[in-house]
């Protein structure tokens, strides 16, 4: 569905029309009629209507509808009467912006004129939301997004910023397809923000400038200084930066992104959690050719630190690509990956090894970092009789030189599992062609993942694997049962297992048992990894072996998709190293964010209220468990007509590491409503 941005201003210039030329035509009248000439530019329908020849004016009466997208006139009696200015409508009447009449939304207005496509002015407007009176205006232009116009106002209060009032202009080229958003607006006390939103068939680019005055306190995300108050750390200036696009010709492409939020302005200054928590800031301009299964790419990345100074880059230059990927042969997928490149390296840069110490003299001086990195994976399966095989691996390794130094980054993963598949189906006659399959198989299943580097690249540029490090085979023996039906997405599955550990990077052989549960129903949606690990056989209270551990991830819904329903999740670790973790519950081999890198207990939960097709609420939190750290928590309520055309979502948030509540409203007008 499209958007409809629609401009609003209050000013009185008109777009001039010439009027179309039309045989002249008697005066006529007629019930439940619909008219078109000589207003072909507008549909018109009404239980009754007549037509003034020499006034050349048509009058409409009885249940009258006006529709000339996206705009949509309602009234009990119109006049409609073609003008240098467009088509004039006398009269009382109300606007929406689709075919239902406007919940919440609807304009109120004694006059209006019509200029196809896409243009309407109305005199005496009165704003209503679910008939209440909101706003006044003398006069109200608006227009579609395919006309060049004034943006909505945007009024938000933005917690300890205060008051934030702004509004921006709405430049389209090529019918709409192209256009570019520029806004700017001030907080009520002092400061400014102004952000300009570019967007192609090919690209979305968001720049945003945030600037609060006083000075700014360095602390990192959720970490202040014993001194600094909060409003110092969200004062200064911030840089928002969000671009991606990619456009190809033939077997040549060209790819690029950023994801940039400098400054501690631009950190403490946004209400998202995930993009204030993020270490790292990247960019990256791409070109690649294709051919077959190859595709040969150079890029120029950018890496730094999250919040630094608008001048700081840690680590940049040229990296050069090739991939494949495939199917090897009947049941076997496969993918390869070589990349290499020379990175410029602050000295006080974090991302190649330690940090060195910043002092004026070093901070200015660079050096450069070479690195290489391989990357594979296999997947496959097949049959050995009755008996199912299916096995996967990845492998990982970054080569890395400094002038003085050389280091090594490898992680790899390997898993292979046996099992007996038994199936039993269970036609029934209301659906012949998607019966309900049960499936009992017992299995065995050996696994390893192991990590080990020096650590030259961090988790940054080469996407270094030296977050986690150590060495953990498992093996182990279960049953999984699963019942479904597959063509309707129902279905429930449940595998158990007991094993041990083959020596873990932590301690000897110790005992577990693994459970995973995955449900898609019409009440619940589940996936739920947990793992229990016992002590080392023959270890002691006294003898320094590691005791019990357990890993649990989670997501969870209670309740009809798109009723009311309670939605959750959960990640937790404690007494297992993140390598024995992430083989447990079959986690990706490069941690994202630190995922499972730590003990201890993070998730969240929300509860989500249709109270009907009109009125949704909802209201969710994140927290870190184990700290006893609220992360944030959101609530909102959002307001739509009965054919979704028009959404009004009021909302409010507070995250760590930004003082006060932030409360906006936003409206959403679609041109290709749902009127099911």
């Amino acid at each position: 569905m499209r958007l409809v941005q629609v401009m609003v201003t209050a000013h009185f210039l008109l777009i001039p029309m010439s009027p179309a030329h039309a045989e002249p035509e008697p005066s006529t009248s007629g019930v439940g009629a619909q008219h078109a000439a000589p207003f072909s530019l507008l549909t018109t329908r009404a239980e009754q209507v007549s037509f003034d020849m020499r006034l050349r004016s048509l009058e409409l009466s009885g249940n009258v509808r006006i529709d000339s997208g996206p705009f949509h006139l309602r009234s009990d009696r119109l006049t409609l009467e073609r003008t240098r200015r467009g088509i004039e409508v006398n009269g009382n009447g109300q606007l929406a912006f689709c075919q239902c009449l406007g919940t919440p939304l609807r304009i109120d207005f004694d006059h209006a004129i019509v200029a196809p496509p896409g243009e309407i002015v109305v005199s005496s407007a009165t704003v209503r939301i679910y008939r209440v009176p909101i706003l006044y205006f003398p006069y109200f232009w608006l227009r579609s997004e395919e006309k060049v116009g004034l943006l909505p106002p945007e009024i938000a209060y933005r917690g300890q910023d205060g008051l934030f009032v702004g509004t921006g202009v709405h430049l389209p080229w090529d019918h709409a397809t192209n256009a570019l958003d520029l806004r700017g607006g001030v907080y009520a006390f002092s400061g400014f923000a102004i952000d300009a939103r570019l967007t192609t068939e090919a690209s979305t680019t968001k720049i945003r400038v945030d600037s609060l005055p006083g000075s700014s306190s360095p602390a990192p995300f959720g970490v202040r200084s014993a001194t600094a108050s909060p409003a110092t750390t969200q004062a200064g200036q911030g840089l928002l930066i969000d671009a991606h696009g990619a456009t190809s010709s033939g077997e040549l492409g060209v790819a690029w992104q950023a994801d940039v939020l400098r400054g501690a302005r631009g950190v403490a200054s946004t209400t998202e959690i995930d993009a204030a928590a993020k270490p790292w800031d990247r960019a990256s301009a791409e070109t690649s050719v294709h051919g077959g299964p190859l595709v040969v790419s150079t890029a120029m990345i950018g890496v730094t630190r999250r919040g630094g100074a608008l001048s700081d880059i840690d680590a940049w230059g040229p990296v050069a690509r090739v991939r494949a990927s495939g199917a090897a042969s009947a049941g076997i997928a496969y993918d390869v990956g070589v990349e290499g490149g020379v990175l410029e390296i602050s000295s006080d840069s974090s991302i190649s090894g330690s940090p060195i110490a910043s002092t004026s003299a070093l901070s200015s001086m660079h050096h450069a970092l070479s690195f290489a990195r391989a990357e594979a994976g296999a997947l496959g399966a097949t049959s050995f009789g009755p008996v199912a095989a299916s096995f996967s691996l990845r492998g990982i390794v970054d080569v890395t030189a400094e002038p003085d130094r050389t280091g090594t980054d490898r992680a790899g993963s390997a898993r292979a599992r046996f099992a007996l598949p038994m199936v039993r189906t269970f036609e029934h006659a209301s659906a012949p062609n998607d019966p309900w399959i049960h499936l009992v198989e017992p299995f065995v299943e050996a696994a390893i993942l192991g990590a080990k580097g020096d650590g030259m690249l961090g988790m940054a540029p080469g996407r270094g694997t030296s977050g986690v490090s150590g060495v953990a085979p498992v093996v182990e023996a279960g049953v999984a049962t699963s019942l479904g039906r597959w063509g309707a997405q129902k279905a429930l599955a449940i595998e158990a297992a007991g094993g041990t550990t083959l020596g873990s990077s932590d301690s000897g052989q110790r005992p577990l048992a693994r459970a995973r549960l995955s449900a898609k129903l019409m009440w619940v949606g589940a996936t739920v990894d947990g793992a229990y690990v016992a002590p080392a056989f023959g270890s002691s209270l006294n003898s320094g072996a590691p005791g019990a551990g357990s890993v649990t991830v989670g997501r969870l819904r209670v309740g009809l998709e798109d009723g009311v329903r309670v939605v959750g999740n959960v990640a937790a670790a404690a007494g297992t190293d993140p390598i024995l973790a992430r083989v447990l519950v079959d986690s990706p081999l490069e941690p994202s964010a630190g995922f499972l890198a730590q003990q201890g207990t993070t998730g969240g939960a929300g509860v989500v209220v249709p109270w009907s097709r009109l009125v949704t609420t909802s209201v969710a939190a994140d927290a870190d468990v184990t700290s006893g750290e609220l992360v944030d928590v959101r609530g909102g309520i959002e307001l739509r007509d009965r054919c979704r055309c028009v959404t009004l979502r009021a909302m409010g948030a507070h995250r760590m590491g930004r003082s006060g509540i932030d409360a906006w409203v936003t409206v959403d007008f679609v041109t290709s409503p749902d009127h099911s």
